[in-house]
């Protein structure tokens, strides 16, 4: 995949006295100071769930932002930015309306419009607010819409649910894919990476669907624009019992994210790929192929693994 430059960018056609966006994005990255390059971010920002006597799944607040994309943009880009201390960030409403492309005025009208939009994520418990002398103050919360302090998420199999996690790569805005996807296309990218599964599938149902408070449309769209843009690849179909056809059996697609979004994997799916040099040409390597029809189906949105533990410092950021 075609990166795209970052050290030197041509001047924007109107504004070309300001940073362009792609120079003001790299800015941050470099601020973040992340040496792994990819974001932590918490599984209940897609599904969430509650520990509780009978495991409760509920869609988490990712599906409250699909009519308000330059909302999304700008959390994730607060998500990457803060990578310790109180995960708070300071910056001008300037520098968040050029990473955003929401404005690039300087005349001080960027504040009111990047203000709406930390008014309405604040509105989700996702981030509070506050002030630093002249300048704004953002801290980033739980992802889960509960309003708890944000925590670096421990992602260990045996720590709570809460704590499972999927990490979005640099790459994303690298690659200006945050520019490339539509809406659809960013809410699926984020749901197919929660999954943490080498293969998986992505039925095109309103129960599916309903799993993450979308509609079917919506995921339609978002998988057909994540294979046009070459980030998604149908790998095969998968046949697997089940009492809803009248012959008894079902049929879906399987689907893989390309490099560099390949990157979360869970336990199980990691050990197979591990033991995979140990296999003899032709051998079926379970867990990497389609899934052989005694497997029950498994819907991730029901059931999923939880994430590997790991050693991590501020920010979710491995040692």
């Amino acid at each position: 995949m075609q990166r795209t430059p970052t050290t030197v960018s041509a001047p924007m056609p109107v504004h070309d006295a300001v940073l362009p966006q792609p120079d003001t994005i790299e800015l941050l990255l470099q601020q973040s100071k992340r040496r792994t390059e990819t974001v932590p971010i918490r599984r209940a920002f897609v599904q969430d769930t509650e520990d509780v006597a009978a495991l409760i799944q509920k869609p988490g607040p990712l599906h409250q932002l699909v009519r308000h994309e330059k909302a999304l943009d700008l959390l994730l880009l607060l998500y990457m930015v803060t990578s310790g201390g109180d995960f708070g960030a300071v910056e001008r409403a300037e520098t968040w309306g050029r990473a955003t492309a929401l404005t690039f005025e300087t005349n001080g009208s960027a504040g009111s419009a990047v203000s709406r939009l930390w008014n309405r994520l604040a509105a989700l418990n996702l981030v509070a607010r506050g002030t630093r002398g002249r300048l704004a103050k953002v801290t980033k919360l739980r992802e889960d819409g509960s309003g708890m302090p944000y925590t670096i998420p421990s992602g260990g199999e045996k720590g709570p649910r809460k704590d499972v996690y999927f990490r979005l790569p640099f790459d994303y805005w690298r690659d200006e894919l945050h520019k490339r996807l539509d809406m659809a296309g960013k809410v699926v990218l984020l749901i197919g990476m929660s999954l943490r599964q080498r293969q998986f599938s992505l039925p095109q149902t309103a129960t599916f669907a309903g799993y993450y408070g979308i509609s079917e449309a919506t995921l339609r769209r978002g998988i057909a624009t994540l294979i046009k843009e070459e980030v998604l690849t149908k790998t095969g179909t998968e046949r697997y019992p089940t009492n809803e056809t009248v012959t008894g059996w079902g049929k879906r697609t399987l689907y893989a994210f390309n490099p560099p979004y390949d990157l979360n994997v869970n336990n199980k799916d990691k050990a197979a790929m591990e033991a995979a040099a140990d296999e003899t040409p032709g051998a079926t390597l379970a867990g990497l192929g389609p899934s052989p029809w005694l497997v029950p189906p498994r819907l991730p949105a029901r059931s999923g693994p939880e994430a590997e533990p790991t050693t991590q410092t501020e920010g979710g950021e491995e040692k």
